[in-house]
Order: C-alpha cells, then sequence, then structure tokens
C-alpha cells in the first residue's frame, strides 16, 4: 500500500466516481482506476462494489477511508508545519553564550531579534568558552557565541567581533603609580581570574608562560560581579573585558592600568557544528547576527546595536 493508491480510493469514495475522484487529484480518470485496482490486487480484498452507476465502499473499503482521513489530515499538519517553520512563523533556538556577551551584548541582540520574528522561541544558555564548544558538540546549541580558544576540528567557525582585555584595580592600588606596569612586576601581585574554563583566563595566562612567568597569588572566580567587588576592596589586580568595566572605570571606581606589553585582545567567534544542518531558526539568526556584526571591538558593536535598537 502506498499514498498514491490509498488517495485515490479515499478520493472516489468521498466524491463518489472515478471522474470526480480524477478532478479532484488532476491525472485521469484511467490512472485513478489503476491505483485503485492496484491497491485491491496488494490487498487481496475487493474495495469498491459497483450498483450500475453508483459505487459503494466494501467493509474493508470504509475502514481504509476512514483511516485515510486521519492520514491525510496528518499529512497536511505536517506540511503546515513545515511551512510555518520555513517562514519563521514558528520555530525555537537554542543558543549558548560566554558570559560577557551574555550579560553585554546577547540582550541587545535577541530583542532586536525577536522584533522581527516575533514566534520563534530562544533558549540562550550562559557558560564558559570552553563549556560551550563541548555543548556544540554535544548539541545542547545549535549557535554559540564564544571568546576564541581552541576549538575541535567538528567546529564551524565564524569570526564576529574582537574583545579588548584590561588590566584593572582600585584607584588605591599601589601599582598605579607607576604608570606602564610588566606582566614580570604583576606576577609578583595578587591577581583575580575569571574561571579555569574562561578564555579570559586561558588567553591571559598563556602571556604570562610565554614569559615563562607564573603568577604568585591566584584567586579564580566565575561571577565577574564578584571579581569587581574585590577590585574595588583593593584586594588584587585583574584581566577583564572592557565592556565589563566602562561604567565602574567611567564612575572612577576602578581604574586601567597600561601595561610594557601592550594592549591584548580576544577574539569573539560565532561557533556551530561542522556538517550539522541549521534549523530555519537557527540560519535566520546566524543571518541577522552577520548583518549586525559591522566592524571594531565588542565594545563599539554593542554601542551601535544600542543606537540603532533606540532609532527605530
Amino acid at each position: 500500500m502506498n499514498l498514491n493508491q490509498l488517495r485515490a480510493l479515499y478520493s472516489v469514495i468521498k466524491t463518489g466516481t472515478f471522474a470526480k475522484a480524477a478532478e479532484e487529484l488532476f491525472v485521469t480518470e484511467p490512472a485513478v482506476y489503476i491505483q485503485v485496482r492496484s491497491l485491491e490486487r496488494d490487498l487481496g480484498f475487493t474495495l469498491l462494489d459497483r450498483f450500475g452507476k453508483e459505487l459503494r465502499p466494501t467493509e474493508i473499503g470504509k475502514l481504509l477511508y476512514d483511516y485515510a482521513g486521519k492520514i491525510f489530515s496528518l499529512v497536511d499538519e505536517a506540511t503546515n508545519a513545515v511551512k510555518e517553520l520555513q517562514d519563521l512563523r514558528k520555530g525555537s533556538l537554542s543558543l549558548g553564550a560566554a558570559k560577557t556577551m551574555a550579560q553585554y551584548l546577547m540582550p541587545i541582540i535577541v530583542s532586536s531579534f525577536q522584533d522581527r520574528y516575533p514566534q520563534i522561541a530562544i533558549h540562550l544558555d550562559e557558560r564558559s568558552s570552553r563549556e560551550l564548544v563541548e555543548g556544540i558538540m554535544q548539541h545542547w546549541f545549535e549557535l554559540a557565541i564564544v571568546a576564541r580558544v581552541p576549538y575541535s576540528e567538528r567546529i564551524d567557525i565564524i569570526p564576529f567581533t574582537t574583545d579588548e582585555l584590561i588590566l584593572v584595580a582600585s584607584p588605591r592600588c599601589k601599582l598605579r603609580k607607576k604608570g606602564c606596569v610588566s606582566l614580570q612586576m604583576l606576577a609578583a601581585e595578587p591577581l583575580i581570574f575569571t574561571d579555569a574554563r574562561s578564555a579570559t583566563k586561558f588567553n591571559i595566562w598563556q602571556e604570562f608562560e610565554k614569559r615563562g612567568l607564573k603568577p604568585a597569588a591566584i584567586i579564580e572566580a566565575g561571577n565577574t560581579e564578584f571579581i569587581k567587588f574585590m577590585l574595588k576592596k583593593d584586594k588584587g589586580y585583574s584581566f577583564l573585558s572592557s565592556i565589563c568595566v566602562r561604567d565602574e572605570i567611567g564612575r572612577g571606581e576602578l581604574v586601567a592600568i597600561d601595561l610594557d606589553e601592550g594592549v591584548f585582545t580576544m577574539n569573539i567567534d560565532i561557533i556551530h557544528l561542522k556538517g550539522k544542518t541549521l534549523s530555519p531558526a537557527a540560519a535566520a539568526f546566524l543571518n541577522f547576527l552577520q548583518e549586525n556584526k559591522g566592524g571594531g571591538s565588542l565594545v563599539k558593536l554593542t554601542d551601535d546595536l544600542l543606537k540603532r535598537t533606540s532609532a527605530s
């Protein structure tokens, strides 16, 4: 039994004649007849009785007609559901974002995206960059926005923007008086790092290791607000994203300290699993990100998006 045979039988019983069924199905009358007779041969049962010009379904024909109605109703429902996903009138999207992006960038991005596609449900998970890479490979997320860390060959990478890492401390810190400081000087001071799996820790730790340095006293914390609180209490120094601390620096609660080694930056990428077909919602979100990424740093990108949102 196949759907063409079943549809021919269903249409004949519904309309009452082979001719009307042919019109409904946009085929010839003999084609409908062949499908119904082929179904009868496959099943080994007569499905239609003829009384003069009248066609009546047999008991088995009636049974198949009832099931066919349910089947074709589900086919129509499935077709409509696919169409809704294609037209972005329905759908869901699982996203991952590194903590800085989740806090400062994603509220603007997601809000703007939902203005355009209000029917798409978005599930956003905030994790460290390395956890997000693992999450993509485990199919927890379709897309993730991460600060660059070592990637598996299974990951597709789309460069998005850059982020500047600033050495920050209390205005009362002793190194502020020295103007520029070196990583060697800093290694002897108490350093507060973001958690071990974060891209910030990975990138800054590499800079120390390149120079054969290992900081003497380290605090690790996954919560940026905790780190900023400790810095304001003059409990150490930390490297944080410029977007995380620009308000505190602007208010004079924290200060940025220049480094002899210059400015450290991180690349921000959009990642997804190589070879995975993105859902219509994920493909639309990826296009939306690429439309709005502009140029420059994460700070500039965020400011530009805020201006566009305010203008609209």
